[in-house]
């Protein structure tokens, strides 16, 4: 008699990573390992747009604010929740059409992804099949998306790993 397998249905996962306390960052924004200071950091807008070493470098996103507003205080520990693996909700940074699967990579913008130029070298993530798609005659119409507003459940694929560094 063959076994079953045991599914574990895998939502959402955390972890709490040192933190550049000079750095501000709110949820959502995407974050990067700083191999040489070894703490994590937020991406840089523009600079790590579409960049393969900043993609290589990425970890996940902020579940924590720094400073926390509400109390006028940094975070406790110099530590941050980081998500790292999960569906996240990105705007889109151009106007390509977005497919389920398609490979995206960091926008312009700290809470932007773009399609434009994305491969497996700079992706942080890949388009979810969550997101509302047409079909139309049999085939997926795809999300056309408008630069700045179009909102996308992207599912997170971070390149970095500890082991990458040893």
């Amino acid at each position: 008699m063959a076994g079953k397998n045991t599914i574990k249905v895998e939502t959402l996962r955390t972890s709490r990573g040192p933190f550049d306390l000079t750095k501000t960052f709110t949820p959502g924004d995407m974050i990067k390992w700083v191999g040489g200071s070894n703490w994590a950091a937020p991406v840089v807008p523009g600079t790590d747009e579409g960049d393969t070493t900043a993609a290589a470098a990425f970890i996940g996103v902020a579940n924590d604010q720094q400073p926390i507003n509400e109390l006028g205080t940094d975070l406790p520990f110099g530590q941050c929740t980081i998500v790292s693996r999960g569906l996240v909700e990105f705007t889109a940074d151009d106007n390509s059409t977005y497919y389920p699967g398609d490979y995206v990579t960091i926008g312009s913008g700290i809470q932007k992804v773009k399609k434009t130029a994305a491969s497996s070298a700079n992706a942080i993530g890949v388009v979810a099949p969550e997101n509302h798609f047409d079909v139309s005659g049999g085939s997926n119409a795809g999300i056309v998306a408008v630069s700045g507003t179009t909102k996308l459940l992207i599912a997170l694929k971070p390149q970095y790993t500890l082991l990458s560094t040893l």
